[in-house]
Parts: structure tokens; C-alpha cells; sequence
């Protein structure tokens, strides 16, 4: 008697499985009060943005979403937009995306949390990490992530003024952005790096110091940091070891840094 085949495995389950497409707040009461207090726009659904000012008026940051995914899969494993990011492992899993997202929906869940209790700022970190433009018919289309987050292993290198407001963190925080290459050299990165710093990393996060890494053959990239005022911080530059999945070898890297100037 031949042996029955053995049922196939069945795929994984995602870790953000249990969580909805979009986050929304539903409460009229909590978003009129949000809208009052913080930049945060709402849309009809009730899901909470950023949005960018003309001439990219149809671009917005908002939370990241369970149909990010593929979008996030397929900019995360294009060598052309890895190539230069640090950290996140190239092929990029689709594990780590589902867990990306269950971190970044936490960190919306706290920060609304915090403003139904009152409690307004500091926020901790900004969960509008991704950005989109509108689409005149269709879904929204996925272009990039740009982040700021605290950054607790980083060393603060300029020192605390002792006349900024006592809410304001004295701690590190990092930022980052990696864009679908179609949006490359459009200033969409830009405007949206400007709208986390002025609009929400400083009025209300509290930064006094953001720190940004790139390799110094990333000429787009370094620009970009120094055109939001952030230096590169000498004798801070040193020699990255590329995973050969990326290419191999090495690059020089500098650190650049943000200062509250008030």
C-alpha cells in the first residue's frame, strides 16, 4: 500500500495579523481635541496624518498599514534603496515587516492613548513613518518610510540648555528615510523630513538633538541632512562593513547632527 502524502505545511502566521488595515479613531470628541493641540489631520475614516505643504500638497505621512506590506517588502529588497541603509537585513523577510508593523502600530496606540488621557506632550517617538501620495483613482500609492525615534544607545553631543522649556528631552533621537526609487530626486523626501522636524520632532517630541547617519559616497543623502541644518560631526567618521548580499566591501561613514538652536 502506498504511504499518503503528507499534508504541505501551512504558511506562518503573521504576527499583525489580529490588527486592521488602517488605525482610525473613531471618537468625533478625541479627534477634534487631537486637531485642537497637534498638527495631526484626520481623513473621513478617521486615520491620522501628516500632511505635506504645496507644491507637494498630495503626498501625507501616516501610520503604517497591513497593505503596506508588499509595498514595504518590495522597496526593502531593492538593492538600489538598501544599498545605503543601515541596519535592516537584505533579502529583507517578510517576518520582519510584520513585526515592523506590530512595533509601529504600539506606537500609535500609545500616543492616542496618552492624548484620551490628557496628556499631550512629549510624544515619545512619531508613528507617521510612512509617506504617500494620493492618487487620482485607486489606492494611495506607497513611496517611502522617513522615521524619527529615540535612539538610547546614542551619545548626546552637545550640550543641554539650561533655558529650554523643562518638557523638552534631553535624550537622542534618531531619523531616517529610504524612498521608492521612482520618487528619488522629486524633494518629496525633503518636504517630508521638514514636516517631522518642524511640525512634530521639535513642537512636539521636545527634540533638542537628532543625529542621521550616511555613507559620505551618498552625496543625495548627506545633502539632504545638511539642508535641514543638521553637521556632520567631526571625528565621527568610520568604516562600515557592506553585507555581501548588498555588494560587499566597505564605506565611510559620518554622522550629522541637529541642534536645537533656541
Amino acid at each position: 500500500m502506498a504511504t499518503p502524502a503528507s499534508a504541505p505545511e501551512s504558511a506562518p502566521l503573521s504576527p499583525a495579523a489580529h490588527l486592521p488595515d488602517l488605525y482610525t479613531i473613531e471618537s468625533p470628541e478625541l479627534r477634534a481635541a487631537v486637531s485642537l493641540r497637534t498638527p495631526i489631520h484626520f481623513t473621513d475614516a478617521g486615520e491620522p496624518y501628516l500632511p505635506l505643504p504645496a507644491p507637494h500638497e498630495n503626498f501625507y505621512l501616516s501610520p503604517m498599514r497591513q497593505s503596506d506590506l508588499p509595498g514595504d517588502m518590495a522597496m526593502m529588497n531593492d538593492i538600489r534603496v538598501v544599498r545605503s541603509v543601515h541596519g535592516p537585513p537584505f533579502p529583507n523577510p517578510l517576518i520582519s515587516a510584520q513585526r515592523h508593523l506590530v512595533r509601529q502600530r504600539d506606537l500609535v496606540a500609545a500616543l492616542f492613548a496618552s492624548y484620551a488621557s490628557g496628556t499631550f506632550r512629549p510624544a515619545a517617538s512619531s508613528p507617521f513613518f510612512v509617506l504617500r501620495e494620493r492618487q487620482p483613482s485607486g489606492p494611495d500609492a506607497y513611496v517611502g518610510q522617513v522615521s524619527i525615534g529615540p535612539d538610547p544607545g546614542a551619545a548626546r553631543v552637545s550640550p543641554i540648555n539650561d533655558q529650554w522649556e523643562a518638557w523638552r528631552s534631553h535624550g537622542v533621537f534618531d531619523m531616517g528615510a529610504a524612498l521608492n526609487v521612482a520618487y528619488h530626486r522629486r524633494g518629496v523626501a525633503s518636504a517630508a523630513v521638514r514636516v517631522l522636524l518642524e511640525d512634530w520632532a521639535i513642537p512636539q517630541m521636545g527634540a533638542t538633538e537628532i543625529h542621521a547617519s550616511a555613507y559620505v559616497s551618498n552625496v543625495a543623502s548627506v545633502r539632504l541632512w545638511e539642508k535641514h541644518g543638521f553637521v556632520e560631526e567631526k571625528g565621527k567618521r568610520g568604516v562600515v562593513s557592506v553585507p555581501e548580499a548588498k555588494g560587499g566591501g566597505e564605506e565611510e561613514n559620518c554622522l550629522l547632527v541637529w541642534r536645537l538652536k533656541e
